[in-house]
């Protein structure tokens, strides 16, 4: 039963409180939000929703500290030293300097407890969150969203109410892959995918399967492997595709799998592009510098960045709802396609 003075909200929630609804200790709670100490990713989302449930902000407890904009956001990315991300950072990094704020950057790493953490430091850090997920699960971002922080999604979506998203047309973007590799003279296709808990990742096989069924043919599920969204995923994934040394035209999900690839089939001594065409998607600087150079499907990184922060700064200073955004793609043809008809 609501009490007349917690209806009139004449005494803040205590961390006590949060503790008990979530079922851990003071001190998990404590540390669950603040993210100075390792907590467990379920633990932390059972703290966040139970602090969104009891409508608990720690900067109301902890001496009222916020009295205004922090003028800062945080940015949520899985590899720094991915080009792709870092491209996006360096971009955002510029759009947040030009207008006198701060970006506090969180680099998880691939890890969904790293992640979970990460949100739950930047409730009390920022004014909102741009989110480049790599483990996208409703119940890690909704209590933040239920929280009051504003958060924009990029590259992957995030199916919560409330969070606004900017994402390529990953789709068609494959889609163009699977024609131009046809086109190309491909015969025999292989695809490396990524983690399918990943909606890039599942869209990208949809359109590459939906390209290939325009020009009649049919992907043999045999020849799709799925690996990380990284270089070794793409070795690894290479490797394996050359087991049926059918297989002449690969579309790898990521850039810095196809590279892989491209270096892996180079070792076993089948030149690309002559015996194997491989196509990219990202469009990182690196696919234009390795030799052969790589086709790729190139995302708009620097709109990626703009609209995302523009998206993010209206939801925090004009309270606008969260809007979904979708930048188109663009096919690069280059060295690692340009296979000599015969």
């Amino acid at each position: 039963m609501t009490t007349k003075q917690e209806a009139h909200g004449a005494r803040p929630v205590r961390l006590a409180e949060v503790a008990a609804r979530a079922g851990v200790s003071v001190s998990t709670a404590s540390n669950a939000l603040s993210g100075n100490r390792a907590v467990r990713a379920e633990y932390v989302e059972r703290v966040l929703t139970a602090a969104a449930e009891l409508k608990y902000r720690r900067n109301e407890v902890a001496a009222s500290l916020r009295t205004g904009l922090r003028k800062s956001i945080g940015v949520v990315i899985p590899d720094v030293t991915n080009p792709f991300f870092a491209d996006l950072v360096g971009r955002i990094e510029a759009l947040v300097d030009a207008r006198d704020w701060s970006v506090v950057l969180c680099n998880t790493g691939f890890d969904p407890n790293r992640e979970a953490a990460s949100l739950a430091r930047l409730i009390s850090q920022t004014d909102g969150i741009l989110l480049f997920s790599t483990h996208p699960e409703a119940r890690q971002v909704r209590p933040v969203v239920e929280l009051g922080i504003p958060v924009v999604a990029c590259d992957e979506l995030v199916d919560v109410p409330g969070v606004a998203s900017v994402v390529s047309d990953n789709d068609e973007g494959a889609r163009q892959a699977a024609h131009h590799l046809v086109n190309s003279g491909g015969r025999v296709f292989g695809m490396i995918e990524g983690p399918t808990s990943l909606p890039t990742a599942l869209a990208r096989r949809r359109g590459f399967e939906r390209g290939l069924a325009e020009h009649g043919i049919q992907l043999d599920p045999a020849n799709i492997v799925q690996e990380p969204y990284s270089l070794e995923g793409g070795r690894t994934g290479m490797r394996r595709l050359l087991a049926d040394n059918r297989v002449d035209a690969v579309f790898a999900s990521t850039d810095m799998q196809a590279i892989g690839a491209v270096f892996e089939s180079e070792d076993h001594g089948v030149p690309v592009p002559d015996r194997m065409m491989v196509c990219g998607f990202d469009g990182i600087t690196w696919s234009a510098r390795i030799t052969p150079s790589l086709t790729t499907i190139a995302q708009d990184s620097a709109a990626m960045a703009d609209r995302a922060f523009a998206t993010l700064e209206a939801m925090i200073l004009d309270h606008v709802e969260a809007r979904h955004i979708v930048l188109p793609v663009r096919l690069i043809a280059r060295g690692s396609t340009a296979r000599q008809h015969h």
